[in-house]
């Protein structure tokens, strides 16, 4: 059975998937998520079966209160799986990068989508809209935004005219 992630989701998800207790809380900082926002998807992740409510171990993990009862939400094997799914679905997206010669090769992943794209778009054919969208799964105007976001990193990236269709590359320092 597929189970489909939502970015915050999966961050909430992995990061639990890591800790001993399985604790989804506390979130990670990067995650840029309000408490409001945080408790919506603790709610969703529970109600899909991703998470279950557990007596809290600690302070920190704690995500409601039921009188003097202190609840956190923590990952099921359900949860598991699905990260598991996510990270092998993205790792088959990944494409391949040709072998240099007399190079030694190691094969290093992206871990993030921010990372897949960086990596195509220093392929020497570099990628497409369409391709950039279909490896990370987002939609044209959110894969648009991301580019505008690395440029804003200070990524430089061209864009060329072949057959009528973009084609976007990170270009290298000189």
């Amino acid at each position: 059975m597929t189970t489909q992630l939502s970015d915050l989701h999966y961050a909430l998800l992995a990061i639990a998937a890591k800790r001993t207790s399985g604790s989804i809380l506390p979130s990670s900082t990067s995650i840029g998520v309000t408490r409001a926002g945080l408790i919506r998807a603790l709610k969703a992740l529970i109600k899909r079966g991703l998470a279950q409510e557990a007596i809290a171990a600690d302070e920190t993990g704690i995500w409601r209160t039921d009188g003097d009862r202190k609840i956190a939400a923590v990952i099921t094997d359900a949860g598991r799986a699905a990260v598991a799914e996510a990270d092998r679905k993205t790792l088959e997206k990944t494409p391949p990068v040709p072998p240099n010669e007399g190079a030694m090769q190691v094969e290093v992943k992206p871990q993030t989508k921010q990372a897949l794209v960086i990596d195509m778009l220093q392929r020497k054919a570099g990628a497409t809209l369409a391709q950039l969208a279909e490896a990370t799964g987002w939609l044209p105007h959110t894969t648009r935004a991301a580019l505008t976001g690395l440029r804003k990193k200070g990524h430089v990236i061209t864009a060329s005219k072949v057959d009528g269709i973009s084609l976007y590359r990170i270009q290298r320092g000189a």
